[in-house]
């Protein structure tokens, strides 16, 4: 990219007052949280090092986000320069625009329609106006939200509005001179801290380097920690699994051959030779007078002739 303020003049204005608002400049809504961020770690008691720690990161990000301005915004146009014809005023790409087969990639940059525009310049206005609805002058949101009014030490929210402000413009004083007057000219070309400084730069483009110390601590813990439980999970429990089904397809079998060989085999035919005596036995109680007549007269013979045997031996 580079020189788009030409082409893209709602998106330049609007994006450099997202910018500014970032950045902290005064008056801009982002100007009074960082102060307001600024004032609590500065009234922190037990230690300074916060209160430093933010006007350090307020340095780095007015400096990071006009680089980005600079880069995007200002300097010269850096993209495809033989497919696209007279690159170098914004009126003959409007005059003159590309071909139909030239690539998405390598079109002209034009500005975006109102769909998105509109809503671009309602948070460009907000970014201005919305800060004023807290001020420390009438901080009336504040004590709606708290419940209570604090009294605010003027001047030394002065003194940490004028310290801030100045960091704030140390950063983009610093980024507008390094990137304005050193612009890259191509899309290959290194960034200028990184040929000053590669081996901090590289740093910095590397993140600190903090994907790869959780790559070497925290996924190879979980790696090597899922690796054990798909052990255990196939050696020790699918193993316990089995044996257990195997005990149990083994007392089953168990089972069935006691209930066929002992209880159907044992109880339940000695119950059914009981069952066929009670039958038999029950054809003699059949109420007929004359039947237990007959019973008794036959039992009397056998014993009279057990007697007659008995007494002649």
């Amino acid at each position: 990219m580079g020189g788009l303020r030409k082409f893209m003049p709602v998106t330049f204005a609007t994006y450099a007052i997202g910018m500014m608002a970032l950045a902290g400049v005064p008056l801009f809504s982002g100007f009074w949280s960082k102060d307001e961020i600024l004032h609590a770690a500065y009234g922190w008691e037990i230690s300074k090092v916060p209160f430093l720690l933010g006007l350090f990161g307020a340095l780095l990000t007015a400096f990071y986000m006009t680089r980005q301005v600079c880069y995007g915004f200002f300097c010269s146009y850096r993209g495809d320069r033989d497919r696209v014809p007279d690159l170098t005023d914004a009126a003959a790409f409007t005059a003159n625009p590309p071909p139909t087969h030239v690539s998405r990639s390598n079109r002209i940059p034009h500005e975006s329609p109102r769909v998105m525009t509109v809503p671009l310049v309602i948070l460009a206005v907000f970014a201005v106006l919305l800060g004023f609805v807290g001020t420390p002058a009438r901080p009336w949101f504040q004590t709606y939200l708290t419940g209570h009014h604090e009294n605010v030490a003027w001047w030394g929210a002065l003194l940490l509005m004028l310290v801030s402000t100045a960091v704030v413009f140390v950063g983009m004083g610093l980024a507008g001179l390094l990137y304005g007057l050193f612009p890259p000219d191509s899309p290959e070309e290194r960034d200028l801290l990184e040929r000053w400084q590669p081996s901090a730069f590289a740093v910095l483009r590397d993140r600190f380097y903090v994907d790869e110390w959780y790559e070497a601590t925290v996924v190879r813990f979980y790696a090597g920690f899922s690796r054990f439980t798909h052990w255990l999970d196939a050696m020790v429990l699918d193993t316990l699994v089995a044996a257990v089904a195997y005990l149990v397809i083994g007392l089953s079998w168990v089972n069935r051959v006691f209930d066929e060989y002992v209880i159907n085999l044992g109880f339940d035919q000695g119950c059914e030779r009981l069952r066929r005596g009670g039958r038999t036995l029950s054809k003699l109680q059949n109420g007929q007078v004359q039947d237990y007549l007959r019973v008794i007269a036959l039992a009397l013979t056998v014993f009279l002739l057990l007697l007659t045997w008995g007494c002649s031996t």
